[in-house]
């Protein structure tokens, strides 16, 4: 996504790319003076959740989520999410990426093959984390 300098608001971000998870929470203000700022938090990525199903592996991720989301004190947030997901894909529209393989240790079941966007749509509709939309 490229930005126009016009964005502004609170975003969620994630960074699934090995045995730690990033979530970070990015606040961006227009006006005479733009600011970026960020908050972050690493999880780890237990084996047995990188080798055990889809729906744990995604169930933790938004678990992970969830916890930053109190820990940062934000309570019922609608806002945009943007979802990095490091392994390789087939992207079929800018929301959507079908699974190609696991590398780096990662062999969840029910993934490979789906698309991982709407496998985290799905942990999310689950768990009852609000959030817009994804990019």
């Amino acid at each position: 996504m490229f930005l126009a300098m016009t964005e502004h608001g609170d975003f969620l971000a994630l960074d699934l790319g090995g045995t730690n998870f990033r979530v970070l929470l990015v606040k961006m203000r227009s006006g005479k003076k733009r600011t970026v700022e960020m908050h972050n938090k690493i999880y780890a990525i237990p084996t047995e959740i990188m080798q055990g199903t889809g729906e744990e592996l995604f169930d933790h991720i938004v678990s992970c989520i969830s916890d930053f989301l109190d820990y940062m004190g934000i309570k019922g947030p609608r806002m945009p999410l943007g979802f990095t997901f490091s392994f390789p894909c087939k992207q079929t529209s800018l929301d959507e990426g079908i699974l190609i393989t696991w590398t780096k240790g990662f062999k969840a079941t029910d993934c490979v093959g789906h698309d991982v966007a709407t496998l985290l749509r799905d942990a999310i509709k689950r768990r009852e984390v609000t959030i817009t939309r994804m990019f």
